[in-house]
């Protein structure tokens, strides 16, 4: 018997109707004797931790040889509670790592080999996964992670203001090939608006920092690290090109807010007093519920001479090397990761992320929208042109010296990106040469 995943809405919890264990995941057959415990580790705002408790009840009413235990932790807390768990052999069966902290951890051998477990399961199928999702939890070609809740970086728009300044749909300049980064700023400058006293009151565009902005240097011929992760090259002529364009719709062409201004509330994206934002795929629940006052919608990110890739990246589940149920821990990743689980989180009822299965993404569960966004051949685009970023163990240490001298630029404390970048590329080059065994 075949069923669907069935959402029921009720203040801000969501309640996950019965799915057939049979349709979900393999060899669910009970056991005689005791059950198999499992804890799995994962972290989230009350609601993403409300879903991943639904899921874990539901996988535990369909295995009753086999019980889960969510244990959750603080965002703020997350990684260094895992890192001291997996370190002191204390770690849980199953976790949910961000991929930022992935490469680090698994080069330290503190996750269990999937290898063996994903070519001996029959609904196991490779060629089902969209390639960078796959390959983001592999090391030395060796399967060690799942990807759940993947995404990449998206541009929301204000639909109704760019309707009232009489600006054409960037989506629909998208699929025709004309939404470049030059007709960006345009769009930017007519949706900016100065108030009597002469400062802008609305503004055009919000500026991010790196990695979210990554997409621009890739557009104007730029590459973040050499291609053995030993050198970075964000001081060449693409990369330059691309960060002066941002510096100067701030401080020329006044059309971004400056970081003071935009990290309050008054020119959030919600208060309709920006016109476009750059964020992951996520933030799309928020605004379904935040955004009441106009209409909105995502589109790709905008072309350059070189093309318009966006980010794609994910997070892993990863099994802990010294998981005492290795058989009924890969059951239930296959459940969290499955076909019907991802058309549920990513589908129209949630809209949680990308999923990493080509099958879903073709499916009506996820591309017909009854609410915003509607633009689902935008998450498409992202998952057949999305580009990974360079992440290396060490990453979080040099994308911070990396950001700390991209504040000047930002900040309008020196405003040539030329001179930014050359500061930063030699600090980012010698963490990069100290990471030893990379």
């Amino acid at each position: 018997m075949r069923s669907d995943l069935k959402l029921v809405l009720k203040r801000r919890d969501f309640v996950l109707g019965g799915l057939a264990a049979a349709s979900l995941v393999s060899g669910c057959a009970p056991r005689s004797g005791r059950a198999a415990e499992l804890r799995y580790m994962a972290w989230g705002n009350p609601e993403q931790l409300g879903v991943e408790q639904q899921l874990v009840d539901e996988f535990n009413r369909q295995n009753p040889d086999v019980h889960v235990r969510l244990f959750r932790v603080p965002q703020s807390a997350y990684l260094n509670k895992a890192i001291i768990m997996l370190a002191s052999r204390t770690a849980p069966d199953v976790i949910r790592i961000d991929h930022y902290s992935f490469p680090d951890l698994v080069r330290k051998e503190y996750f269990h080999d999937l290898t063996d477990l994903a070519r001996n399961d029959p609904d196991f199928h490779e060629t089902d996964f969209f390639p960078q999702a796959l390959e983001e939890g592999k090391y030395n070609g060796r399967l060690f992670g799942l990807n759940v809740l993947l995404g990449g970086v998206m541009m929301y728009y204000n639909k109704t203001l760019m309707s009232s300044v009489g600006l054409d749909d960037p989506f629909d300049l998208w699929k025709q090939g004309r939404w470049t980064w030059r007709r960006l700023r345009e769009s930017a400058i007519a949706m900016t608006r100065r108030a009597s006293y002469g400062r802008p009151d609305r503004y055009g565009v919000q500026i991010q920092t790196f990695p979210h902005n990554a997409s621009i240097l890739w557009a104007y011929g730029g590459e973040i690290l050499d291609r053995d992760f030993r050198r970075c090259l964000m001081d060449s002529p693409g990369c330059v090109q691309a960060y002066q364009f941002l510096a100067d719709l701030r401080w020329n062409d006044h059309v971004a807010p400056a970081p003071s201004a935009g990290a309050i509330s008054p020119f959030a994206f919600e208060s309709g007093k920006l016109g476009m934002t750059f964020d992951w795929m996520g933030m799309a629940p928020r605004y379904r519920k935040s955004v009441r006052s106009f209409d909105w919608d995502i589109c790709p990110v905008p072309f350059g001479p070189f093309g318009g890739a966006s980010i794609l990246k994910g997070n892993q589940l990863v099994m802990y090397r010294e998981c005492e149920h290795p058989e009924e821990a890969w059951r239930f990743m296959q459940f969290m990761t499955g076909a019907k689980t991802e058309k549920w989180l990513y589908g129209d009822a949630l809209r949680r992320g990308d999923p990493a299965r080509k099958s879903v993404a073709v499916s009506p569960e996820f591309l017909n929208a009854r609410h915003a966004p509607f633009n689902t051949p935008a998450y498409v685009s992202a998952l057949e042109n999305g580009r990974a970023l360079p992440i290396t163990p060490r990453w979080g240490e040099w994308v911070t010296a990396l950001n700390a001298e991209l504040d000047e630029l930002w900040s309008g404390r020196d405003r040539s990106a030329a001179a930014v970048l050359s500061r930063a590329v030699r600090k980012v080059d010698v963490i990069l040469a100290s990471d030893e065994g990379f």
